[in-house]
């Protein structure tokens, strides 16, 4: 047996239905919502207030925003190759890294929600994966670090598990070592989305062992 078929034997891939709920969070307040709403309850922010603080066209979603070229064609095949091996894994989620300078002050979060929603959708490849898009932005100037999830993704995403994995990387981002930076941050996602996998594969497991439980109580009194 190939060494490749080994690997491909031992390695786990999390079925699409791994990922199949909807929730997100306000970035104004930082709410966390029960399902997508146009508008939130408590600050009132909507997509268009957003819309309105960054008025400028949005790039293209892509594995690589960067344009100043702050990652070097040899951090971004190591990147990529990072990337393709976690895609094997989790063929639904899609990373993708924004490298950029922002004016202070600004909140990278909501810049974050900003770019994920007016970033253009161009076809129905883009359509399907910008849901499932995990949007990691790096302000160079400002020393700031954000996450951003698509709806798609985003209850499978631990915010403090995101917040510590940050932290315990952040010499290579203090460093602006953002090729490394990134591998790490790639690391530290596939823990994070194997335990979201876990979770919501327990959960449904225990819908369907409900299910069948129903059932039988239904056969049993007929």
């Amino acid at each position: 047996m190939s060494q490749e078929k080994k690997e491909s034997r031992g390695r786990k891939v999390y079925r699409a239905k791994s990922f199949a709920l909807s929730v997100m969070s306000c970035p104004g307040c930082h709410l966390t919502l029960d399902q997508p709403a146009d508008r939130c309850p408590r600050c009132q922010y909507t997509r268009e207030v957003s819309m309105s603080k960054f008025a400028f066209p949005a790039p293209a979603m892509s594995r690589f925003i960067d344009p100043q070229n702050h990652l070097s064609e040899s951090d971004r095949e190591r990147i990529s190759k990072s990337l393709n091996d976690l895609a094997r894994k989790f063929p639904q989620p899609r990373i993708c890294f924004c490298i950029i300078d922002l004016p202070e002050g600004v909140d990278l979060r909501e810049f974050g929600f900003w770019l994920m929603n007016a970033s253009p959708v161009e076809g129905p490849e883009e359509a399907r994966v910008r849901p499932w898009t995990i949007l990691i932005v790096i302000d160079d100037i400002n020393g700031n670090v954000s996450v951003t999830p698509g709806y798609g993704i985003e209850p499978f995403l631990d915010d403090q598990s995101w917040v510590t994995q940050i932290r315990k990387d952040r010499q290579y981002f203090f460093a602006r070592d953002y090729g490394t930076a990134a591998l790490k941050t790639i690391e530290g996602a596939e823990l994070i989305l194997r335990e979201g996998a876990k979770r919501a594969e327990r959960k449904m497991d225990k819908s369907r062992s409900s299910k069948k439980r129903l059932k039988r109580k239904v056969r049993k009194s007929e």
